[in-house]
């Protein structure tokens, strides 16, 4: 926010107004999807103000996260999104909270949205939208050796299977998963405690 960008742009439409034209001018291909996504404004007109710019200039599509820039574990505010998408000819999708399928399609329900985008409840179970609750054994197994396979970064590896074993791990079972410094660590507890 202090370098004026991300979220700070909510308070600049004819910024982000002009970016998407930018965007638009210099792809030919009329199918080619922009898009933006956003937080509210505390004055929620402003925010509808801020999606019919963007709309008026070409945006394909808006994701708005139902929190303002302030607002960080409280909960989302779906009617502000529901107020949005009803604004819209485009397409809106609504983000925030989403961590189960039930959940999206709950909030799908409330808000009239077109879709939902989820973050955290993709990163604990990258299997949700198949409508598992947790993540499979298969699922993690399927990380590792994608992980492994390309090369990725220890840390980004190790986070990610944290998130993914948050709902099958007890809180000691976490602190020995935290401690692990090593690729090769963490295969050895993997295949230890839930080896296939």
């Amino acid at each position: 926010m202090a370098d004026g960008y991300g979220a700070c742009l909510i308070n600049k439409p004819e910024l982000v107004q002009d970016m998407v034209k930018q965007v638009r001018n210099q792809v030919e291909n009329p199918r080619f999807s922009v898009s933006i996504k956003i937080r509210i404004h505390d004055d929620l007109a402003r925010t509808v103000d801020l999606c019919r710019k963007a709309e008026a200039t070409g945006v394909s599509w808006i994701t708005v996260h139902g929190r303002t820039v302030e607002e960080r574990h409280q909960p989302v505010h779906y009617e502000a999104i529901k107020i949005i998408k009803e604004n819209m000819s485009i397409p809106v999708i609504a983000n925030g909270d989403i961590r189960s399928l039930k959940e999206a399609e709950k909030v799908c329900h409330i808000t009239g949205t077109d879709g939902v985008m989820v973050a955290r409840g993709l990163l604990a179970n990258p299997a949700m939208f198949a409508g598992y609750e947790e993540t499979p054994l298969k699922c993690i197994w399927d990380w590792v050796d994608l992980a492994l396979e390309l090369g990725t970064p220890y840390m980004c590896f190790h986070q990610h299977l944290m998130y993914m074993m948050e709902k099958i791990t007890s809180r000691q079972e976490k602190r020995v998963f935290n401690a692990l410094s090593s690729t090769s660590a963490v295969l050895d507890y993997l295949m230890d405690h839930y080896g296939m």
